[in-house]
């Protein structure tokens, strides 16, 4: 066992305020231990000890009580250990898995196209099942059972040492990354409805792009036009390269972001139509005539801010990773930021962005624009515009239980066995969403993924199939990494880098999905 373990809650005993255990307490507990269970590991007992004791309080039980605790919970035989470390994942999948679906129903009217939305249902959303749980599992000393006997990794030790564990290690060492801080309830449902109340903004965050004008006041997109920011702008400007007036769209829908970013975006043209709107000027039009605007005034950032002060909020809390940053890069997306800015900085240097830009100018006959990163001419084109492409869509997929009922064709087209087709059509429900597509996962095998895409009155579109299709990648992958695997502790996958890939290559499929593979090889 590393001494990088027991250096580290070394620190922590010391570190942590208001805690009710000593280091001579916690000696004392280990040599009681050790002297009952000889052979066991020393350093193991002490670890166990060590780890109990970092997150143990005062309203837990004083000294006697905690080495009562820890004389009656030390498993010592390796059988018992696998046997206490299943009938724990197992219950958790319970606790996580239900509490998980009670959460998903109570946020379905802001997530779907639920009607009428009403004002509980805001209440309702931003209550998190699962803010007391971790308290309830403290305080009822089930955490504690499990610092006690399994010990908690760092991130470097897991990279260093982790090719030589067996997935039961694997699994167990999971199971201990779930209890490395103890964040008060009141402090995790604050942290919950900060980030639902951002979903919402951004959820209800449309442009309806029919409504913007030039300065001469011609309308360049077709009626009906209404687009989520920013993946809807983004994927209606990567869809005009091939357009005779695309660049003068882009242009405009550029300018839209540009509003929204420095939030001088005109308040009454976000997700209605009752006005036009020339972004460029940024002049607000009734009925052709110009009108007073208000700007929406950073309201997107007071969003960010309350994320950043939900989260701050948590740091004292959370010792072993004292800021977002830490917990991000460390223990949910496990990769050392060196690591991870070394990985940027090589792909942002690299020569071959300069020849690409000077490829993608090339072709656009002008200069390069910042816009230009979202460049689609490199994929294969069918010769289909995206007009055709949508009334086939629609056409095909004009309600939700239609795109339903032809998952196990298009899984079977993209390559999967009948079997396994039909098995993730029956671990998959089609939702019809509120905002832009997102796939959500369960974490019990006995609950299915639900992929949420939008579906206007008139059918599905291009876009919104686009999208269904790549969120339809996240969620074969939420379903094979939840169901076809040995211990639950090992659910998901341990960076976004996997699932994503699964999404990037159902959706490049999309369009021979639709059966219009021709291709224009020129790109």
């Amino acid at each position: 066992m590393s001494k990088l373990i027991s250096i580290m809650f070394l620190m922590l005993v010391y570190v942590l305020p208001g805690r009710a255990i000593t280091l001579e307490t916690i000696e004392n507990i280990t040599l009681s231990l050790l002297e009952m269970h000889r052979p066991v590991d020393y350093e193991r007992i002490q670890i166990g000890v060590r780890q109990a004791a970092s997150l143990w309080g005062d309203e837990d039980g004083d000294a006697q009580e905690f080495k009562d605790f820890c004389l009656r919970h030390f498993i010592t035989d390796e059988d018992s250990l696998q046997n206490a470390f299943l009938r724990l994942q197992q219950n958790l999948e319970t606790i996580y898995g239900h509490n998980h679906e009670i959460s998903r129903d109570l946020k379905s009217p802001l997530e779907l196209q639920v009607d009428p939305l009403l004002p509980i249902d805001y209440l309702f959303a931003e209550y998190d099942p699962f803010a007391h749980i971790q308290d309830d599992l403290f305080l009822n000393k089930i955490a504690f059972v499990i610092l006690l006997n399994f010990p908690i990794y760092s991130l470097e030790e897991k990279m260093a040492r982790g090719n030589e564990w067996s997935r039961m290690h694997w699994a167990q060492s999971r199971l201990a990354d779930q209890f490395t801080a103890r964040v008060p309830a009141s402090i995790s449902q604050e942290l919950s409805r900060a980030y639902v109340q951002a979903d919402d903004y951004i959820a209800n965050y449309n442009i309806y792009l029919h409504q913007l004008r030039t300065a001469k006041g011609e309308r360049l997109f077709p009626p009906g036009l209404k687009l989520i920011t920013h993946w809807g702008l983004r994927d209606e400007l990567k869809s005009q390269y091939a357009d005779e007036r695309g660049f003068e769209r882009q242009k405009m829908i550029y300018a839209v972001m540009e509003r929204i970013i420095l939030q001088d975006i005109p308040r009454m043209v976000i997700n209605s139509e009752q006005f036009e709107w020339d972004p460029v000027s940024n002049q607000v039009y009734q009925n052709g005539v110009p009108t007073a605007m208000m700007s929406e005034n950073n309201r997107r950032y007071e969003m960010l801010i309350n994320i950043f002060n939900a989260e701050k909020s948590v740091d004292k809390f959370n010792p072993l990773f004292p800021t977002k940053m830490d917990r991000q890069f460390r223990e949910h997306r496990e990769i050392l930021e060196n690591e991870f800015e070394a990985l940027i900085s090589s792909v942002l240097s690299a020569p071959a962005a300069k020849k690409v830009a000077d490829v993608i100018s090339q072709r656009c006959g002008r200069p390069f624009e910042s816009f230009d990163i979202w460049y689609s001419g490199f994929k294969p084109r069918t010769l289909f515009n995206e007009g055709d492409l949508d009334e086939l869509v629609a056409y095909r997929y004009p309600t939700v239980e239609r795109f339903q009922n032809d998952l196990a064709r298009i899984l079977t087209d993209l390559g999967f066995d009948a079997e396994t087709a039909s098995f993730l059509q029956k671990k998959i429900k089609v939702d019809p969403s509120r905002g832009t597509g997102h796939a959500n996962g369960a974490l019990r095998r006995e609950d299915d993924a639900h992929l949420r895409t939008r579906i206007p009155a008139a059918g599905m579109n291009y876009k919104g199939y686009n999208i269904a299709i790549h969120e339809l990648g996240h969620n074969v992958e939420q379903v094979f990494s939840l169901n076809r695997i040995d211990h639950y502790m090992l659910n998901g996958v341990p960076n976004n880098a996997f699932t994503e890939a699964f999404a990037f290559i159902f959706q490049s499929r999309d369009q021979e999905l639709l059966g219009k593979a021709v291709t224009d090889k020129s790109s």
